[in-house]
Order: C-alpha cells, then sequence, then structure tokens
C-alpha cells in the first residue's frame, strides 16, 4: 500500500496538477490545508480510480483535510471519538489484506497550543485503540525531540518514519513537520 501526504494550501486552485501527479502512483492520499467550504462539491474532486474522497472542511482560508482511498479499498469514515471543533483529523478504516488499519489524517494549525492539539488526538485514539495498525499522517507543525510530539507517540506507540525535511518555509532551516507515524512493527 502506497500512502502520500501532501501540504496542498489550496486544493482548488492546484486540483488539476494533482490529478496528474497521482495517476496510478498512490493507493490512498492525505491533504491538508485543502482550504475549503461547503460551497465546493464533492464532485469538483473526483479522482478516476478513487473513491469519493472524505474531507473535512474548515474555510477558505486555513485548514481542512481530505482523503482519497483507491476504489478498489474497502475504506470506512469512523464517527464513535468526540473531539472539539477546532480539532482537524479524519479517521477512517482500512481493509488491506484481511487486516483492518486505522488512518489518520490530521492538520494541527500552527496557532493552536501543542499540548492542546496531542491532548485531543490522544484522547480521540484512546477511542480505537482496538486498532493494531495505525497510521497518523499530516501536518503536525511539530518535529521529533519536542516533547508534546514526543510524548503523544511514547503514549501511543507511535514511530515516525519520515527523516528528511518536509517544509522548506526556510531553505536554510527546512522542518520535519509531515510526519507519517505508525504502530505497526513491519516494513510498511
Amino acid at each position: 500500500m502506497i500512502i502520500g501526504n501532501l501540504n496542498i494550501n489550496s486544493l482548488s486552485a492546484k486540483f488539476n496538477g494533482l490529478k496528474t501527479y497521482i495517476g496510478d502512483n498512490l493507493d490512498i492520499l492525505v491533504l491538508t490545508e485543502t482550504k475549503l467550504d461547503n460551497t465546493f462539491l464533492n464532485n469538483q474532486f473526483s479522482i478516476h480510480g478513487f473513491s469519493i474522497p472524505y474531507r473535512l472542511d474548515r474555510n477558505r482560508h486555513g485548514g481542512g483535510i481530505m482523503i482519497y482511498v483507491r476504489e478498489d479499498i474497502r475504506s470506512k469514515l469512523l464517527i464513535k471519538h468526540n473531539t472539539p471543533n477546532d480539532f482537524e483529523s479524519l479517521f477512517i478504516e482500512i481493509s488491506f489484506r484481511k487486516s483492518k488499519w486505522l488512518l489518520c489524517g490530521t492538520y494541527h494549525p500552527p496557532s493552536q497550543s501543542d499540548q492542546y492539539f496531542f491532548d485531543n488526538f490522544a484522547k480521540a485514539l484512546d477511542v480505537y485503540s482496538f486498532y493494531e495498525k495505525i497510521i497518523v499522517t499530516g501536518d503536525l507543525n511539530a518535529q521529533e525531540g519536542e516533547d508534546p510530539l514526543d510524548n503523544f507517540c511514547l503514549q501511543n506507540g507511535l514511530t515516525n518514519i519520515v527523516k528528511e525535511p518536509t517544509c522548506y518555509k526556510n531553505t536554510d532551516n527546512p522542518s520535519v513537520i509531515d510526519l507519517l507515524l505508525t504502530k505497526y512493527s513491519k516494513k510498511l
């Protein structure tokens, strides 16, 4: 299974290029900072070979998550968790090779307290603690070595597999804030 994560920073302006890029290259794609609201219809963002995307909108000025899953991979949106309205995460069950995975796409706004974000995230993950295979990906605006992220990973048995810089807002000091955390002992 090939999973991609991209902070797209406004999907509506970049959708046609995205469709070309995806092609047959990915099984699942998590987009953050889609910057969509309910005036954008789902069919505006359909991609051949993928199911209707799961989405969580904030507004045209920030945030938002969209998750594409290849149409031959069974998936469903999970809604048993209870989080504040300003917590941006989508929890999806993926059925793949006779096993069920918990996939979480998330966006942590830089204006939001790290402690607040990771505390709410941990509470949501507790609801789905029966999943042995977990993938968390998105723009976490946190790096390994920072206490809130490190504590969150330790408490939930998660390991970050992204080691190279993913954010180049400052080319002299790129950061690793678009992460892929997993709770699975074998190679993904």
